[in-house]
């Protein structure tokens, strides 16, 4: 599952992938990347909640389902 949080035209995504292991990836806008590693689907789903509420406190929107740039990027 892939999304995506906007704040002043930049995007953050965000990428959770069924495991084990079960990994949360997050791509911040200036494209470094954080992974990390879950045993547990609860812990992953409990860990991404953290994020998205840290993401909101922080000013970002979303999620929105894909990166809205795609398209008008691709002209």
């Amino acid at each position: 599952m892939t999304y995506f949080f906007a704040k002043a035209q930049q995007f953050t995504q965000c990428e959770i992938h069924p495991g084990p292991p079960h990994v949360l990836r997050v791509i911040t806008p200036n494209g470094s990347e954080e992974i990390e590693r879950y045993s547990s689907w609860v812990d992953v789903q409990y860990r991404w909640s953290e994020l998205a509420e840290g993401l909101y406190r922080d000013g970002w929107v979303g999620p929105v389902g894909r990166d809205v740039r795609s398209k008008s990027d691709a002209r």
